[in-house]
């Protein structure tokens, strides 16, 4: 498969296809020819032509005939006008019309429209280049997006200035409110004082380049707080300027209750009592010692009890009973 670029070139003069034939022949281009505009167009829609190069008065279909009828086929193609009219008029319709160049007769300097060609060539390869990358782009924001909408943690993206772009049904199941509710609006009117605090300190590591991980206080819906965990990734435009975040939050309410039952028994472990005996939860034998276990009934059998009643007792079952008396 060949990289040679094909060129057609209309004109009713021999000379001129001749000349530019061999011209750009000699840069290494594949080069067809017509006499007129309906010549031109059935080689154009037979052969895998790159660029045309088109008188404008001919005899049949003149060069805006062409122009017309190739662009309205085959938008993307570049078209150059060679023309010994010079009226402003001409000029001005075939730039209108999308040429890329206009170049009057005679051709005194080939070098100009070898420079007008390779340039055309390089706008069309870089507009090439961009659509592809538009599509790459389209494909993986689809792709993400899939993703993201399905996944159980959520997911959200905010601009430099901390306004919410994007919300995943996740995030707005985690904190109540629907993506309607959220989008545009400033992520500190979702957070605490102190959290949003947070956020800001944290900003200024995601300006640097440098991904983060912290937890915050998010209000629900229903006025209660949410716990989360945001694990944050900066982005930036192409002239490496901060452009904003994506997140991904994990609901850590849980957690964080589970951490203070923590602490709170590790604060309240001094006082509770040392004098603990293990107690089998099957057979309900009681170890004594290290290796050592006796059955429940053997270990009080050398306890003796009695019968009695407290006095608060006495007082509840008897209330008309003086009791003071007796000892």
């Amino acid at each position: 498969m060949t990289d040679q670029k094909t060129i057609l070139i209309i004109d009713d003069e021999i000379f001129i296809r001749d000349s530019l034939t061999y011209f750009f022949e000699d840069d290494d281009y594949i080069v067809f020819t017509a006499e007129n505009g309906d010549r031109g167009l059935d080689i154009f829609f037979n052969e895998p032509i790159d660029l045309v190069i088109t008188d404008l008065k001919m005899p049949g279909k003149n060069g805006f005939d062409v122009m017309k009828t190739i662009l309205y086929a085959k938008p993307d193609t570049p078209l150059i006008v060679v023309s010994g009219t010079g009226r402003k008029e001409d000029v001005i319709k075939a730039l209108r019309m999308g040429a890329k160049d206009y170049i009057t007769k005679p051709i005194e300097d080939l070098d100009m429209i070898r420079h007008t060609v390779q340039k055309v060539f390089e706008n069309k390869r870089l507009v090439q280049e961009n659509r592809q990358y538009r599509q790459q782009l389209e494909k993986s924001e689809h792709q993400y997006r899939t993703i993201t909408e399905n996944i159980a943690e959520g997911v959200f993206t905010v601009d430099e200035n901390q306004n919410f772009t994007y919300t995943n049904p996740a995030f707005c199941d985690m904190i109540g409110f629907s993506s309607e509710d959220i989008l545009a609006k400033n992520i500190k009117r979702f957070t605490t004082e102190d959290s949003y605090k947070i956020v800001q300190q944290q900003i200024l590591n995601r300006k640097k380049g440098l991904t983060n991980r912290y937890e915050i206080q998010i209000h629900h819906k229903n006025k209660q707080p949410v716990h989360v965990e945001l694990a944050c990734s900066p982005f930036f435009s192409d002239t490496n300027a901060f452009k904003g975040s994506i997140v991904v939050v994990r609901d850590i309410t849980k957690r964080i209750e589970f951490r203070k039952k923590i602490q709170h028994f590790l604060a309240q472990k001094d006082t509770i009592s040392k004098d603990v005996l293990p107690i089998c939860a099957n057979c309900k034998s009681i170890r004594m010692e290290k290796g050592k276990w006796v059955p429940v009934e053997d270990y009080f059998s050398t306890i003796v009890f009695s019968h009695g009643i407290c006095p608060a007792c006495c007082d509840k079952l008897y209330p008309d009973f003086d009791f003071s008396d007796l000892d």
